[in-house]
């Protein structure tokens, strides 16, 4: 009966002995993998943005490596997919591929371009998902964690100034803003003196040249006054 429970034991031991091999072999035996950092990113477009004219904003992703470091340069391609949550998309220009260079450490950081959309103000008025392009020959990893396979954009536009003030130009809104920094080339932070009057005689001659008013978010038009 001893010999029965001994050689029992013996191979309740191996078993846990070869599955624990087999395990280290699967985590330390992984092809190289990679994510991105975070799940959701969101820009926040400001008046510095829109007064600038320039047609592209640049942003940033961070990538991290899953495993062990990598021991040489590596590839990876990115695309960008509709998100259901967002009433428009963003267009979105990526290079062809990204090459993983920092082999010392698990995290890295990479850059696009995205066409700066039109001012509209909400939370959920441009978003788009960039996601791993695991079809593409150019990308070297195999796919990483689920969760981490793409990561929400979302863009949005906040313009008014944290300092405005009702006795100058009336109550805000973001077209009247606008034609303010149309006009004087500058954000609020900016203005000076002469601004005022130049504003309220620009918007004269806006409408006396017959183009339709500028409506506020309410839907009157604005007014400098």
């Amino acid at each position: 009966m001893k010999r029965i429970i001994y050689f029992a034991l013996l191979i309740l031991i191996s078993g846990v002995y070869m599955g624990c091999s087999e395990n280290e072999i699967e985590l330390y035996n992984q092809t190289p993998r990679i994510n991105f950092y975070g799940n959701t990113h969101l820009r926040i477009l400001i008046d510095t943005d829109y007064v600038k004219k320039e047609p592209y904003s640049v942003d940033s992703f961070t990538v991290r490596i899953q495993g062990d470091l990598l021991k040489e340069n590596r590839d990876f391609c990115i695309k960008v997919t509709p998100n259901r949550d967002y009433q428009n998309s963003i267009d979105v220009i990526l290079e062809s591929k990204y090459t993983y260079t920092e082999l010392d450490t698990v995290c890295q950081v990479f850059y696009y371009k995205f066409n700066r959309p039109k001012v509209v103000s909400g939370r959920n008025m441009y978003g788009c998902y960039l996601e791993f392009d695991l079809d593409n020959p150019f990308h070297q990893f195999d796919k990483g964690l689920v969760e981490n396979n793409q990561e929400v954009l979302n863009v949005r536009w906040e313009l008014k100034p944290d300092e405005w003030e009702d006795w100058i130009f009336g109550s805000y809104s973001d077209n009247k803003y606008m034609f303010i920094m149309d006009v004087c080339q500058r954000v609020w932070d900016d203005l000076e003196d002469d601004d005022i009057d130049k504003v309220k005689q620009a918007y004269k001659e806006y409408i006396e040249a017959g183009n339709p008013p500028i409506l506020g978010e309410d839907g009157d038009e604005i007014d400098y006054e």
